[in-house]
């Protein structure tokens, strides 16, 4: 199912990418404003419990430079999370995918995608809406921070 756009190959997780899946998660929570994670990261635990078949990787080379996991409901929508690594942003790889993760969604028979987006993450809020997503409410003081910080957290949504 490989999928290249823009010199990323967009395909399933294997065995092989837990480790480096669980790096770029303990990465972009080092920036502890993009994702509810924040350091320290586990990465052996993180790495050991992945659900690869539900995952999606932008690799470029040997490298994976972006994920989008879709955890399927028993309702038939599934929540996605995505992580595109910080130097790789802005070059299409979180649009690359999206767009495999709809077409994925659609091929396992989901009727909608749902997400939860920090309201200052502008770029990505751009992203989902470039893609048809809608705002469908919003969590106040949904996610506590480390630093005790109360985050409020965008609901959005795609019917397929």
């Amino acid at each position: 199912m490989p999928v290249v756009a823009g010199g990323v190959e967009i395909r399933l997780a294997v065995e092989a990418d837990r480790l480096p899946l669980a790096r770029l998660f303990a990465a972009v929570a080092e920036e502890r404003d993009g994702i509810a994670a924040e350091p320290p990261v586990d990465v052996e635990k993180w790495a050991a419990r992945w659900e690869l078949d539900q995952t999606l990787v932008g690799v470029s080379g040997e490298e994976i430079v972006g994920e989008l996991h879709l955890v399927r409901t028993p309702f038939g929508f599934a929540e996605i999370g995505m992580m595109v690594d910080a130097q790789w942003r802005g070059r299409g790889v979180g649009s690359a995918l999206l767009d495999e993760a709809i077409r994925l969604g659609r091929e396992r028979g989901l009727h909608k995608l749902t997400l939860g987006v920090f309201p200052h993450n502008e770029a990505a809020i751009s992203l989902y809406r470039n893609f048809g997503f809608v705002e469908e409410g919003r969590h106040v003081k949904h996610i506590r921070r480390a630093n005790g910080e109360l985050w409020d957290l965008i609901d959005m949504g795609l019917l397929l």
